[in-house]
């Protein structure tokens, strides 16, 4: 993974809209040809989810580092970039959602083990690209000044907050997280970086930031592929939800996922919104991580 500072034009924009074509296809009609099976195994399927839509976190979260700083440094104003990045944290609670969408047995039996495997006290807040923004997403340092109207950003904060704690009261069934279950203290902040990068098979080089673009767009268009193959949920989880994740704007964040990632898709771009030009496509061009 690279930085994705800079421009997004260093490629084609044909490549960029032909990927965000692709999403709201898979958006309005989902899968017009099998060009993805449903997976017929649940540990395959829900831990390329949790794989994935970390990843995809790891580049939401450098974006909205980088809007950050460009407010601070005057380089782009309040109106220009609170959009984008209240736009980029619905995304990162689109995949909590995905990655949370597993039944809780598959998280309990395959997914925490594997994390307690790598350090008895694995955590989420080990993410190197989490630490730059945590305290904005904690509603501790808003970006703007004082008169900077931030009402759609608090909105979004506040359902990723729903999200969390809906996804965390239905996996995690102690309600304790390995980090307050271990018995030991977590590692210094560099390798606790290292160690979280390589669990999520992550690798980090300077790359330009069209490359790390065209990683997101790979992953998201997997994502909305497999949305569309094998639904949010597996077909036999009828756990009760919890009541975080019952809320009217949860629920319609969970309906309206494939659309929240094309929005992630443009911004990422640096294209309009809508409406996106019709292209066709390249022959013998595939989607592959």
């Amino acid at each position: 993974m690279g930085d994705p500072d800079g421009p997004a034009d260093a490629v084609p924009a044909w490549d960029y809209a032909e990927s965000c074509r692709r999403l709201a296809d898979l958006g309005e009609r989902g899968l017009l040809t099998p060009e993805v099976e449903p997976c017929e195994s649940p540990d395959e399927l829900f831990w390329f989810r949790w794989l994935t839509g970390h990843q995809v976190c790891f580049v939401v979260w450098r974006l909205i580092a980088q809007l950050v700083d460009d407010l601070d440094q005057g380089r782009r104003s309040a109106d220009e970039v609170l959009p984008q990045i209240s736009h980029y944290v619905d995304g990162y609670s689109a995949m909590l959602l995905y990655t949370g969408s597993c039944p809780p047995d598959v998280y309990n039996v395959l997914i925490r083990p594997s994390m307690r495997l790598r350090h008895r006290a694995f955590s989420g807040a080990w993410a190197p690209d989490y630490w730059p923004i945590r305290d904005l997403f904690r509603r501790r340092r808003l970006p703007g000044s004082s008169d900077t109207d931030v009402s759609e950003l608090l909105d979004a904060i506040t359902l990723l907050h729903l999200v969390h704690d809906g996804v965390a009261a239905r996996l995690v069934t102690n309600g304790r997280s390995l980090l307050r279950e271990a018995a030991v203290r977590g590692p210094g902040h560099r390798p606790a970086g290292l160690i979280y990068d390589s669990y999520f098979t992550t690798l980090r080089a300077p790359v330009p930031r069209h490359e790390v673009v065209a990683q997101l767009l790979r992953r998201l268009v997997a994502i909305a592929q497999d949305v569309a193959a094998n639904g949010l949920y597996a077909a036999g989880d009828a756990d009760e939800r919890p009541a975080e994740l019952q809320k009217p704007e949860v629920v319609k964040c969970e309906n309206s996922l494939v659309d929240i990632l094309l929005g992630v898709a443009q911004h990422a771009c640096g294209l309009p919104s809508q409406p996106l030009p019709t292209f066709r496509m390249k022959p013998g061009r595939g989607v592959s991580l």
